[in-house]
């Protein structure tokens, strides 16, 4: 299993915005491209006018390949729905991890010398 963590800065203000565009616009979309949204928190739980909140989103997909197939698959609306966010939010990091008690995958094509 692949958890996809999305960090999303930005004023209390934007939140209700932020989550009304990923309810309207990303999800509708996002189970046919294999990404299932298991939680959604908030940090600090209360607003605060000097100091900006964190949304955390917390996706999941069966494996590696299917990560691959699901970002290769990205289409307009969720291009839009990521540049709306853009430009809502302070800052925005995606961390994509696994069970760290499981071997890692090895990559399956050769590396080619540059």
């Amino acid at each position: 299993m692949i958890h996809v963590l999305d960090e999303i800065v930005l004023a209390p203000t934007h939140l209700n915005a932020v989550l009304d565009l990923l309810e309207n616009t990303y999800l509708p979309n996002s189970a046919a491209r294999g990404l299932t949204l298991l939680q959604r928190w908030v940090s600090p739980p209360v607003a605060l006018d000097d100091v900006p909140n964190t949304l955390w989103l917390l996706w999941q997909v069966p494996d590696a390949p299917a990560y691959y197939a699901m970002r290769a698959s990205i289409d307009a609306s969720a291009f839009a729905f990521w540049a709306q966010v853009d430009a809502l939010c302070e800052a925005r990091r995606r961390h994509v991890m696994t069970d760290a008690s499981q071997p890692l995958p090895q990559r399956e094509e050769p590396r080619h010398a540059a």
